[in-house]
């Protein structure tokens, strides 16, 4: 049993609670929530943690959307557009992938538990990010490690099942509470229904999480609805006669029944069509900015009902994968929104609504969650401004828990 004291706590409930001068009592979960005294009385073998005079203690941050195999890119990839951006990656990375070694990996990894995030959901495409992301995860931090399938030609299923069952089979050898495989269908636009339905049929069949990009650009957006545009020739370099192999709905069908977390959405327009109790959005500002003409519609989003929680993308799209440097871009992109109340509803999407979405319980400070929380050195301020402060503050934890182990950095 330990017990820590803060100045400050977000709870990161829906109320957006902001406590004053309490302790929590936790082992792998959250004990109790009360007053120092009250807690050091009950619990008198109970070790006290130490942390600075001025603090702020809250849940660790979830960035559910990264690509660590591209954690080398640094001026190589292209950006303003989306098919530059794609031919781009495309060309680059083999290259890219050699590049990302397990310590450049299991150094991006330890820099996120330095900025605060505990859990991340990796979209593995080669399987050459899962020997780093297994060893985070035997040191505390939480993988969901998102096995990805694509592919447009009919004669190479056959290849494209085996490789990708290979790579599942590998990263389901060391499942445990902090290593969880998971499924990515990559695209509407790049996943043949064969194989999209193959995958889903194991989703389904194991209980597993599911992940999807969708509407992240314009050409995407205008071949889905009208089988027209700029990527119909893009595609001519993978199949002789381009068709879309899915309109919107049809797409958002093959998810029915499926825990699916879609990514972008930026051009989406179908928000009934989606599971309110299943599905959710992942919403990348920053890439969106390097790679579409628009960004998500965040007040329309958040109208459907649905959840809507952010993530980083991979360096391949982003500077960064700081979730406070995510919510920094938000603050600049989002300005339709009150500025304090928008500072709030972004600690939320990186905190309760992604623990939501990937069906997890913790990203609340609540008796029963699981210890996952952060502390970071504050300065004095109104409770009123503090979580905008926060955000354009704050850098460094002082302190991370996962599972009310102590991460060393």
């Amino acid at each position: 049993m330990k017990i820590i004291y803060s100045d400050k706590i977000f709870l990161c409930n829906e109320k957006f609670s902001i406590l004053e001068k309490k302790a929590l009592a936790f082992n792998e979960q959250i004990i109790a929530i009360d007053s120092l005294e009250t807690l050091q009385k009950k619990y008198p073998k109970a070790e006290l943690i130490k942390s600075h005079k001025h603090t702020l203690l809250l849940p660790s941050f979830i960035n559910p959307h990264t690509h660590l195999e591209f954690s080398a890119n640094s001026y190589t990839l292209h950006f303003g557009e989306f098919l530059i951006w794609l031919k781009s990656v495309i060309n680059s990375r083999d290259e890219l992938s050699k590049e990302a070694k397990n310590n450049l990996i299991l150094e991006k990894l330890n820099w996120m538990r330095k900025t605060g995030t505990a859990t991340i959901g990796e979209i593995s495409s080669f399987g050459s990010d899962l020997k780093p992301c297994v060893k985070a995860s035997e040191e505390g931090m939480r993988i969901i490690f998102f096995n990805e399938i694509l592919g447009v030609s009919e004669s190479q299923i056959p290849n494209k099942k085996e490789d990708f069952l290979k790579r599942f089979q590998d990263a389901l050898k060391y499942k445990s509470e902090l290593f969880i495989p998971a499924i990515s269908i990559h695209s509407a636009y790049s996943t043949h229904p064969k194989l999209a339905k193959f995958a889903l049929d194991l989703a389904k069949k194991q209980n597993l999480l599911v992940s999807t990009h969708l509407l992240e650009s314009k050409v995407e957006n205008f071949w889905l609805r009208f089988a027209k545009g700029k990527f119909k020739n893009y595609l001519k370099n993978f199949t002789s006669n381009p068709a879309p192999f899915y309109n919107v709905d049809n797409f958002l069908k093959l998810f029915k029944d499926v825990r699916t977390l879609f990514t972008h959405c930026v051009y989406l327009k179908e928000w009934k069509n989606l599971d309110i109790n299943l599905h959710s959005i992942t919403h990348c500002a920053f890439s969106n900015r390097l790679l579409s003409t628009r960004s998500l519609n965040l007040k329309q989003a958040l109208k459907s009902g649905l959840n809507i929680h952010l993530g980083t993308d991979g360096l391949s799209s982003n500077i960064s994968l700081s979730m406070l440097d995510e919510m920094r871009a938000n603050l600049l992109i989002h300005k339709d929104f009150n500025l304090l109340e928008l500072a709030k509803k972004l600690i939320l999407m990186a905190t309760l609504y992604p623990a939501k979405a990937l069906n997890l319980d913790l990203g609340e400070i609540k008796v029963g969650k699981s210890a996952d929380f952060s502390l970071f050195e504050i300065r004095e301020c109104e409770n009123s401004q503090l979580p905008l402060q926060f955000i354009l503050n704050a850098k460094y934890v002082e302190k991370l828990f996962i599972k009310g182990r102590e991460c060393k950095f």
